[in-house]
């Protein structure tokens, strides 16, 4: 995947002759269901062709596969080598590559438009999204939806009930999911990977439609 890429991906490389290889899948796949919707699962066949094993042995070494290694804006990065990784591990690496800096910190009302409104429109994007949480960090779902919506959408998040905040949008209950265009729409629904995605898609095509009508 190149930098326009709309997902994130965990690439892993295996040998189907190699037991290591064999012996990771059962992580690999626990991973890739506790992940859904985070980031995606690819992987390659080493051993299957030559071309193949050349294009692994220019990312990773294949002399100790498995090997694991991490697409963010089109730039691989691989895990370091060695002893087979458990989920937990492959996960914190995963995690530890995602684009949290698409996330802007909002902690003051100020901020919406210093920080949120001023990024759509010095990147002309469609409107900012907002997450009033009661967190203390960023999850890293939500940062992966700040990349996989970059393209018409600036992110940000007010973090631990930010009161002022909460006032100024009528937020009674966390997390909350903000809209800021024109006018200010809120998302109150489930915040699983399939129904935050279904409604920035819905969101996609509202704005969509309504930079089409604009240009006409």
């Amino acid at each position: 995947p190149d930098a326009k890429s709309k997902f994130l991906w965990l690439v892993v490389f295996y040998d189907n002759s190699d037991q290591d290889c064999v012996n990771a899948q059962p992580a690999v796949v626990q991973l890739a269901k506790k992940t859904k919707g985070t980031f995606k699962v690819g992987a390659i066949n080493c051993g299957r062709s030559q071309a193949e094993a050349e294009f692994c042995a220019s990312k990773v070494d294949v002399q100790a596969l498995p090997a694991f290694g991490m697409i963010v804006d089109g730039e691989f990065s691989a895990m370091e080598q060695g002893r087979m990784p458990s989920a937990k591990k492959l996960h914190d690496f995963a995690v530890e590559k995602m684009p949290f800096h698409l996330v802007q910190n909002i902690n003051h009302v100020s901020h919406v438009n210093d920080r949120l409104m001023a990024a759509v429109s010095k990147e002309r994007k469609s409107a900012a999204i907002l997450l009033l949480s009661d967190k203390y960090e960023t999850s890293p779902l939500y940062a992966s939806l700040a990349y996989q919506y970059r393209k018409n959408f600036i992110f940000g998040e007010s973090r631990a009930k930010n009161l002022a905040l909460a006032k100024e949008f009528g937020v009674k209950k966390y997390p909350t999911l903000v809209v800021i265009s024109g006018k200010i729409d809120t998302y109150n629904g489930e915040m699983k990977p399939d129904a935050l995605t279904k409604w920035l898609d819905s969101l996609e095509e509202r704005f969509g439609v309504a930079e089409k009508k604009r240009k006409r």
